[in-house]
């Protein structure tokens, strides 16, 4: 069974099926309160008893949201006005999971929560902007001067001294020497001239955030000083 020493104040409470109920912000011997809502609070007293287990810092309890308490500053709960008990014997402010203190000369004394806003900043990525690369073609002239061969042909008559002819036909007959030259062909290719990189880097900078945030302030009227009464103002129930 889990005791006082197992709960903390600002510990996450769960129900049985997972959902968030609250956190605490009292503990006392045999009970603890649960503050549930921001801005429109509903407190709830539970018992170490119905604590399930603990779970990553957080209280998983044995039943779901209708199982609590609802807390009441008139010093009730749901469950003793539906008894017909209310402010009846046995309902104080230890049975309600308030720190009840007594010393001599004084009276019982009730720690009544002040509540308070805090600010929580979350961060989130968003596009900032963005830079376009465009690329278009553009048409040129481009000069080269390429080395070709081909071949002519020079005629020569050169004398022969009296040689008998073997195959002479007296007829008539044409000779034809070709002749060879290079022709120039342009092909075109594809190359990679060059690369552009863009490169991405995080600049951190800081920013001022303005909000405002509400808190409760206590007037007390027609009491004498605290410091009388032997109140520590480092006592977790007494918050502003």
């Amino acid at each position: 069974m889990y005791q006082r020493n197992d709960v903390r104040e600002g510990m996450t409470v769960r129900s049985m099926d997972g959902e968030k109920l609250g956190k605490v912000f009292a503990v006392n011997e045999d009970e603890f309160l649960i503050e549930k809502g921001l801005f429109f609070p509903k407190d709830y007293v539970c018992r170490y008893a119905e604590i399930s287990h603990l779970e990553d810092g957080e209280i998983i309890l044995t039943h779901g949201k209708e199982g609590l308490h609802r807390f009441s500053f008139d010093g009730t709960r749901d469950s003793d006005v539906m008894a017909g008990t209310g402010g009846g014997a046995g309902v104080g402010p230890g049975a309600l999971g308030l720190e009840s203190r007594r010393e001599v000369g004084t009276q019982d004394e009730v720690a009544i929560p002040v509540h308070g806003e805090r600010l929580d900043v979350v961060k989130r990525s968003t596009q900032a902007g963005e830079v376009r690369v465009h690329k278009d073609v553009v048409v040129e002239e481009q000069h080269v001067t390429v080395p070709v061969r081909r071949e002519r042909v020079t005629v020569e008559r050169r004398a022969v001294q009296d040689r008998p002819a073997m195959n002479a036909s007296f007829q008539e007959e044409t000779v034809v020497v070709p002749l060879r030259a290079e022709e120039v062909e342009v092909r075109k290719r594809p190359v990679l001239e060059e690369e552009v990189v863009i490169r991405k880097q995080a600049v951190e900078e800081e920013r001022d955030i303005d909000e405002t945030v509400r808190r409760e302030r206590v007037d007390i009227d027609g009491a004498e000083d605290s410091r009388k009464l032997g109140l520590n103002s480092d006592d977790p129930l007494l918050r502003r």
